[in-house]
């Protein structure tokens, strides 16, 4: 009984040697391939833009939340505006007090109007003893002394008259100047003041907030990111593959919150600059069919279909050997010219025939 299981054993053994020795053999097929391009992206909003601050301060108010739909002009934050409500009260003051002074009725205008009516009456006054100097002297009785002397009270008083109303002119504008300056400076701290209450600048939907209430915020900093439109999504494409793309092709879309699910796409737009940060050229797509769920930043790789061909001889990736080499049956080492390749087959372009037998090289 014994001898009989150690003969079992053996036969099992050796059955075994022979299963594990035994070469994996194959030869090369003809199959219709496609060609594709890789590229890594996400997924965005057609129009996503950045609501940052115009101004630093506290935030006192911010009402929005991530997923909520907004209209135009919706309130997005409020900042701490205390000093700059003073600032505006204090230039309204002042334009009340410029506004006060260009008006007729104003102390500084009506002083010199009093002026200008005293020498108007003082005009016509000399004009009268002049005139009266000129008919004495015709009849001589009163020297040719009097009657200069007349005729330069006349003058001065007209020349004070002139002065008198050029005054009043010149401070006139200088008050309205002044006027104008001042509600210039109103305008300027309410457009200021504005800046404290930021607001949407149309309809869209919160995709982020990056800021909270009681936050200090700085001017040029980001506090939401809002999206509108529909999904695209962005492809990264090496130097190399870049020239095999274009508009109209499809792709298929893997994404990370589908692990077992895949999505066609055509490609839309191709970015003529290269994109020194990611290194590489930036095409677009959209979705044939948007997936029940989507989430703007979710991270997805792309195969685009840059061409379609038949009759292509093609042999199992893991029969090639260094990139370039195959065995055949005979151990022989023979190198080969690929084509476009994927972790199942790769295209050979020649040095074997579908005659050949070859043998998957050991690990």
């Amino acid at each position: 009984m014994i001898n009989k299981i150690k003969i079992i054993s053996l036969f099992l053994l050796a059955v075994m040697l022979v299963s594990c020795t035994k070469t994996e053999k194959t030869s090369s097929v003809r199959k219709n391939i496609e060609d594709a391009v890789f590229a890594s992206g996400y997924i965005e909003k057609e129009d996503e833009y950045m609501i940052s601050a115009r101004i630093s301060g506290n935030i006192v108010n911010i009402p929005i939340k991530e997923g909520e739909i907004l209209t135009d002009n919706s309130l997005i934050a409020t900042i701490e505006s205390n000093v700059q409500t003073e600032q505006l009260k204090d230039a309204e003051a002042v334009y009340s007090q410029s506004k006060e002074n260009a008006s007729g009725s104003s102390p500084q205008l009506l002083q010199i109007q009093s002026q200008i009516d005293q020498a108007q009456h003082q005009v016509a006054q000399d004009r009268i003893n002049f005139q009266r100097y000129q008919e004495l002297r015709v009849k001589n009785s009163v020297s040719q002394l009097d009657l200069e002397k007349a005729q330069l009270q006349y003058q001065s008083s007209q020349n004070n008259l002139v002065a008198l109303q050029k005054n009043y002119l010149d401070t006139k504008n200088a008050l309205d100047l002044s006027k104008r300056r001042s509600a210039i400076g109103v305008n300027q701290q309410q457009d200021i003041l504005k800046d404290y209450t930021i607001r949407s600048a149309g309809n869209g939907e919160v995709l982020n907030v990056f800021k909270k209430k009681g936050e200090l915020v700085k001017q040029g900093e980001n506090m939401a990111r809002i999206g509108r439109g529909d999904f695209k999504l962005k492809l990264y494409v090496s130097e190399d593959d870049i020239a095999k793309v274009r508009t109209g092709q499809k792709a298929a879309i893997h994404l990370n919150t589908y692990p077992d699910q895949d999505f066609t796409a055509t490609i839309v737009k191709i970015l003529p600059a290269f994109d020194e940060t990611e290194q590489s050229y930036i095409v677009e797509a959209k979705f044939d069919k948007t997936p029940e769920t989507v989430f703007s930043g979710t991270q997805l790789q792309a195969n685009i279909e840059t061409s379609k061909r038949k009759n292509v001889l093609v042999i199992p990736t893991s029969y090639i050997s260094k990139g370039k080499f195959v065995t055949l049956e005979n151990n022989e080492q023979r190198q080969v010219i690929t084509g476009s390749k994927d972790n199942e087959w790769t295209e050979i372009r020649s040095g074997i025939s579908e005659n050949d037998i070859l043998i998957k090289p050991k690990d």
